[in-house]
């Protein structure tokens, strides 16, 4: 993964800071029986806490309100329609929580979806543990 964008906006009133990290190339994908579906695994959890809680400790002293990562699959897959799809995972920290959502194809939902709604699950208890 390679860090693309790191930028803080701060509110009108100066009381409220948004830091937001946008990543590329992130290898979530693996291949499936009838194309590339989103792969989570242990390894993608780990590196993904990583990164996180990692950019979380560079601003410990000035820690903005909250935190935004946003980290883009490397490879771009197709709906049933012809659009093409990449797949998202964005994670927001706020006060100590963390909450993670996911852009996924139709092909994932339906593929996938109850290994994505544990791994989220999973993934968020993890990150506010550390």
């Amino acid at each position: 993964m390679k860090i693309l964008f790191d930028e803080t906006y701060a509110s009108n009133d100066g009381k409220q800071a948004s830091r937001n990290i946008w990543y590329g190339d992130a290898d979530i994908y693996v291949d499936g029986e009838y194309g590339k579906v989103i792969g989570l695994n242990e390894s993608l959890m780990n590196n993904l806490c990583k990164i996180i809680k990692n950019d979380l400790s560079k601003y410990a002293a000035h820690a903005p309100t909250e935190t935004n990562w946003y980290f883009y699959g490397s490879a771009v897959t197709q709906d049933d329609i012809g659009d093409n799809s990449r797949s998202t995972i964005m994670v927001r920290e706020r006060s100590g929580e963390f909450i993670s959502n996911f852009n996924i194809s139709d092909h994932d939902f339906a593929l996938n979806i109850d290994a994505i709604l544990l791994f989220k699950e999973d993934f968020e208890k993890r990150l506010a543990s550390h």
